[in-house]
């Protein structure tokens, strides 16, 4: 990708901080589509869009597609994979936080990082930027998150320590508002 320049930045970050590109930070992947010629493997449970909540999944219509041993594998859900939707509510994120084995179809992105990160810190990004317009899909018609438009989605990464203290501020002001509520 290329270098983020002075320009893309939203605003100013301590010197500690760096700004990213999601693909910098993430091996990302889209789910297996949906075909009716596929019949190669086994059946196997898959989550699509209307599963994904924000941080939360809805599992009682999962459907099920045909995979190989090795498609079990590429496109298995594991603990604290990121997911975001490509279409839909475009942008919409869970944290996998279950132990089932599920997979996962073509209109959701899976991102796991290359970096020791904060899951939280960049599921809470995702909230934020979707809450300030600022992950649009694209196309005519249904609207869709590229993997390329989500690779150049750029983050302010501060040192783990840093991110892990904004994730507890941030849960510590959800409960306050909840308490409210």
């Amino acid at each position: 990708l290329p270098e983020i320049t002075e320009d893309e930045t939203p605003f100013d970050i301590p010197e500690t901080w760096k700004w990213c590109y999601i693909g910098d930070v993430f091996n990302h992947i889209s789910g297996k589509a949906l075909n009716s010629k596929n019949t190669k493997g086994i059946k196997h449970k898959y989550i699509t869009t209307s599963n994904v909540y924000w941080d939360s999944f809805k599992l009682d219509n999962l459907k099920e597609m045909y995979y190989t041993e090795d498609e079990i594998e590429k496109y298995s859900l594991k603990l604290n994979d990121l997911l975001v939707l490509e279409g839909g509510d475009v942008g919409r994120a869970a944290i996998w936080n279950l132990t089932e084995t599920y997979c996962f179809q073509n209109h959701i992105h899976r991102l796991r990082p290359f970096l020791n990160v904060s899951i939280k810190y960049f599921y809470y990004n995702f909230i934020f930027l979707k809450n300030k317009n600022a992950i649009e899909g694209k196309g005519i018609g249904i609207k869709g998150l590229s993997s390329g438009a989500l690779h150049r989605i750029i983050i302010p990464l501060p040192p783990l320590a840093e991110q892990k203290r904004i994730v507890e501020k941030i849960e510590e002001l959800l409960s306050i508002c909840e308490k409210l509520k």
